[in-house]
């Protein structure tokens, strides 16, 4: 076999070990942000992410590396959904890692070889070649395996605030990698290395730590979770006990009702007999399936009841599947809060209105439609908005929370009101 098919060999193995390597690396992405459905777009994927992870990166040579950063931005841009500061924060993670090991093989390997070979030793110089690209790889597959557990992880946890502390500290690999390739010595770029690899041991670090920080949310999650199970079983145990007490009353009730009806009370029976209804009717109501979810509706219907608020509510979320149950009672909770706080501003109580419509469609769509009478002015500040509450530290906190749900499920929220009329309208699908 001649060298020229030897050569031509060892290229198309090197092409498929670049495909190899730009799936794996891709896999990467997929694990944090959502990819665009289509088969056309799995395939561009793949061939940009083999160009973005495979391109040979040299000192002294920022062409490569801007072409890469390019690249990458229009692909996480443009392929792929969601939050652009998760994308952004892939672009600050992802690159580093790739221009690091990506220079650091072709700029070790290029000293070992100008050591044994010249430039004119072709079938050497594409067997050592070969050889190099394996790298690419093996270290992407053993990437891939350790870390996108990690990456999974953090995919529905973290919030706007964790993925900036993240892309803070990446900044600084991502500026100390260019500055070190610009800034290379000629001849001398072995100064350099030390470097090169502190900024991917830093980037491959801030995967690790932001693996921590999920679990300290994940944490808080359950611990929020638990306090709501709590708070489920506490009213549950409070409507039992309402309920067994009602029952020891019964045979009382049922005199009374009695005689007044042989008095030819009808109407003081009436009466008395709605009371005993209304009392039965706002004892553990069931809105939905979700108990954690129910129990938190419950809580704030007897609210409702309490303040004489007119409400209606429409609930249909039993097949609700992609949001967690602490996410819901978070915008359940907060928003109703703000509202009966609203309604209870108004002095007459004849005018305190409450309609919720909240509905999970078969598409896989969550809407949320809360509507609430009010006659307070709406203040804002800094995109917060201000409540009445004392404590000027709980100012916006409700909606601030509710937000930071919806942007983690890349959902929308529009608040919109009026001198009589409040609405906070959500969409999440």
């Amino acid at each position: 076999m001649s060298a020229s098919v030897i050569i031509f060999i060892i290229h198309r193995l090197v092409n498929i070990l670049q495909f190899v390597t730009g799936y794996f690396f891709m896999k990467c992405m997929d694990c944090t942000i959502k990819r665009r459905d289509g088969k056309f777009t799995f395939l561009l994927a793949l061939v940009l992410y083999s160009t973005i992870s495979t391109v040979v990166i040299f000192p002294n040579d920022m062409t490569n590396i801007s072409f890469a950063l390019l690249l990458f931005a229009l692909v996480n841009f443009m392929l792929y959904k969601g939050n652009w500061l998760v994308k952004l924060s892939m672009i600050l993670i992802f690159l580093p890692v790739a221009a690091a090991v990506n220079l650091l093989y072709t700029d070790i390997g290029g000293h070992i070889f100008i050591q044994f070979f010249t430039e004119k030793d072709l079938l050497a110089n594409s067997v050592f070649y070969s050889i190099a690209f394996v790298i690419l790889p093996i270290f992407w597959i053993v990437f891939y395996h350790f870390f996108s557990p990690s990456l999974k992880k953090i995919r529905n946890i973290f919030t706007d605030k964790a993925w900036t502390i993240v892309d803070v500290i990446s900044l600084a690999s991502f500026f100390a990698l260019f500055s070190c390739i610009y800034l290379s010595p000629e001849q001398k770029s072995y100064f350099i290395w030390p470097c090169i690899v502190a900024c991917l041991i830093t980037n491959i670090g801030s995967i690790r730590l932001a693996a921590y920080l999920a679990d300290g949310l994940h944490a808080d999650l359950e611990r929020k979770n638990l306090q709501l199970q709590k708070s489920y079983y506490e009213e549950l145990e409070h409507n039992q006990n309402q309920i067994r007490k009602f029952r020891h009353d019964m045979n009382n009730h049922l005199s009374v009702i009695g005689n007044l009806m042989d008095e030819g009370n009808l109407m003081e029976a009436k009466e008395y007999f709605s009371n005993i209804s209304s009392y039965v009717q706002t004892a553990n109501k069931k809105f939905c399936q979700n108990s954690i979810v129910n129990a938190v509706i419950n809580s704030k219907y007897q609210m409702m009841i309490n303040a004489s608020i007119d409400t209606f509510l429409n609930i249909d979320i039993d097949k609700m599947i992609f949001i967690d149950d602490v996410s819901l009672c978070t915008i359940f909770a907060n928003t109703l809060d703000n509202a009966i706080e609203a309604c209870q501003k108004i002095n007459v109580p004849a005018k305190r209105k409450l309609e919720l419509k909240c509905r999970y469609t078969e598409n896989g769509y969550f809407s949320f439609e809360l509507t609430n009478s009010k006659v307070n002015e709406v203040t804002q500040k800094k995109g917060r908005f201000l409540s009445g509450k004392e404590d000027q530290n709980a100012h916006g906190t409700g909606i601030s929370s509710v937000k930071e749900i919806v942007d983690k499920y890349d959902g929308t929220l529009n608040i919109s009101y009026d001198s009589k009329w409040f609405k906070v309208v959500i969409l999440i699908g």
